[in-house]
């Protein structure tokens, strides 16, 4: 059954790779069968319509080609421009920031590293650069809300709590609702969320204790 599965979606791979052959060809043969109407064409019999079809594929296939290549080079340049564009236009002072689209080079200029007590709603948080999320200023204070937020080409780390980053931009006190995080890693120093595209190992878990090759205890 196994192998009769593996067959069959072989198959249908490979006639789905030839597919964007197809337009090419149906245009090829409308070209040949209207090359028969040509008297000139005509006097070549069929290695002219023969001639004619190709000469149509080659330009068909050619001009998807470009049309393809050109609809990825859009998604490129949109891409390039929300990585190394510019930001919307916000008031620096302000302490909630809706519908824009913000640098962290824009939110924390090169000198500054913390970003404290702000709200941001609908936002798009764009790098590169390194961000610590999740942060309180005091004890007595509730824990900052990320809520209903994703992340685009972002890592995301779990650090130690008692130890301070020396590059990353601090936002304690700051709530993200609906935000969308680009080109960056972010630090947290808790692990609640495990959708996110975590390279580090949750700290909570105890390490497994295996047999070492001597027999002896080994933690792994």
């Amino acid at each position: 059954m196994g192998e009769f599965f593996d067959k069959w979606t072989s198959r249908i791979a490979n006639a789905l790779a030839i597919w964007p052959l197809v337009p090419a060809g149906a245009i090829a043969v409308i070209f040949a069968y209207l090359s028969t109407g040509v008297d000139w064409i005509n006097q070549y019999g069929a290695f002219g319509w023969f001639g004619t079809g190709l000469f149509a594929f080659t330009l068909s296939s050619a001009a998807l080609a470009l049309l393809g290549r050109a609809r990825l080079w859009r998604v490129e340049a949109k891409l390039r421009e929300k990585v190394a564009g510019d930001g919307s236009n916000f008031d620096p002072m302000a302490r909630v920031y809706e519908n824009k689209r913000i640098y962290l080079r824009d939110l924390a200029p090169i000198g500054r590293r913390v970003v404290k007590g702000k709200k941001f709603i609908n936002c798009e948080i764009v790098g590169p650069g390194t961000a610590i999320l999740g942060l309180r200023s005091d004890e007595n204070k509730p824990f900052p809300k990320i809520e209903a937020s994703e992340t685009f080409d972002v890592d995301c780390i779990e650090v130690d709590p008692s130890v301070t980053s020396n590059l990353a931009i601090a936002f304690p006190d700051c709530d993200f609702e609906q935000c969308e995080f680009y080109h960056m890693t972010l630090l947290f120093t808790f692990r609640e969320n495990e959708t996110l595209h975590w390279i580090t190992p949750d700290f909570r878990q105890e390490p497994l204790k295996l047999d070492g090759p001597d027999g002896s205890k080994a933690n792994q």
